[in-house]
């Protein structure tokens, strides 16, 4: 649970988006991956290069980690707005004292 966010089942959008952006970003990282590995000055390559598809798949990880903070902070959003997310804060506060 995250922001009072709480995934409901493996097919949830923010397990989608977190499980496809390890994956990406671990092809990224693991040493000899890619060419920018080894050649650092390849990262200054713009991603519309047919060959750079380490750059694109770089903004697509950058991509899906910004929808990972999105969409619990959008359901924070909604959630303060219907004045749930109160109510279920006095709950934890209260359980948390008794």
């Amino acid at each position: 649970m995250m922001y009072g966010y709480a995934p409901e089942s493996l097919d949830d959008p923010v397990i989608h988006v977190a499980d496809e952006g390890t994956r990406l970003a671990a092809s990224l990282i693991a040493p000899g991956a890619t060419l920018i590995n080894v050649l650092p000055i390849l990262r200054h390559i713009p991603s519309w290069v047919p060959w750079a598809t380490a750059k694109k798949n770089a903004e697509k990880v950058r991509w899906l980690t910004q929808e990972m903070q999105r969409i619990p902070m959008e359901h924070v959003t909604t959630a303060m707005v219907s004045s749930q997310l109160h109510k279920e804060l006095l709950v934890q506060a209260v359980e948390l004292m008794s």
